[in-house]
């Protein structure tokens, strides 16, 4: 990797790159969906679709042209991870960067990045730990009629990590909303994007006793 510092925004679109890969292909696994997203991350192909694409409550219905996919090769570096799944118990721990020993996947890159990998590693092991509890509330946040496998992949991985930082993380709600958006753009398009920062917005926040 380069021995500049992965911004948390960069680390974030390498997050959704190893969620939609998990999604699209669950055989794959979680260290090989995140070595794939941080060695071949510039393997992002745009294919041309008439999906039809969700609404939250009460907005109005759209199209969206295209999805991205990813598709490795076979090629990249393969790495273990001991240790591979925390414990859900530990997950607001790791994003508050009390990170359990799992070495052997920051190991293989420089140590300039390990931080990053860190906060990587929390974001994807946490949004899979979480996904039918997210997932259940975002369903709800959808027009009647849909639900969250109606959506094109890279908008429910979207979906998920944003909702996940919002009630799970120490991320502020309004950053972990922006930074959603922000993917939306990337990935997809404005459209995207305002459907994104729609169904965040409805999201509740945890109760602090």
């Amino acid at each position: 990797m380069s021995t500049k510092p992965l911004s948390q925004h960069e680390i974030r679109i390498r997050a959704i790159q190893a969620l939609y890969l998990l999604e699209v292909q669950p055989d794959e696994t979680v260290e090989d969906a995140m070595t794939f997203a941080l060695t071949n991350d510039d393997r992002l192909e745009l294919e041309t679709s008439e999906v039809s694409s969700p609404k939250p409550v009460k907005t109005a219905s759209k199209k969206s042209k295209a999805i991205r996919t990813f598709t490795p090769d076979g090629d990249g570096v393969k790495m273990t991870v001991e240790n591979a799944e925390p414990e859900v118990a530990n997950l607001p721990k790791v994003l508050t960067n009390d990170v359990p020993e799992i070495h052997n996947f920051i190991d293989n890159f420089d140590e300039v990045n390990q931080e990053g990998l860190s906060f990587l590693m929390s974001l994807v092991y946490g949004v899979r730990a979480k996904k039918a509890e997210l997932d259940r509330e975002l369903s709800t946040h959808l027009q009647t009629g849909w639900s969250m496998t109606r959506l094109v992949p890279v908008n429910r991985v979207i979906l998920r990590l944003g909702a996940f930082e919002i009630k799970h993380a120490t991320t502020p709600r309004v950053v972990a909303i922006n930074e959603a958006i922000e993917l939306a753009k990337s990935f997809n398009d404005e459209k995207d994007a305002k459907f994104i920062n729609a169904v965040l917005s409805k999201v509740t926040e945890p109760e602090i006793d």
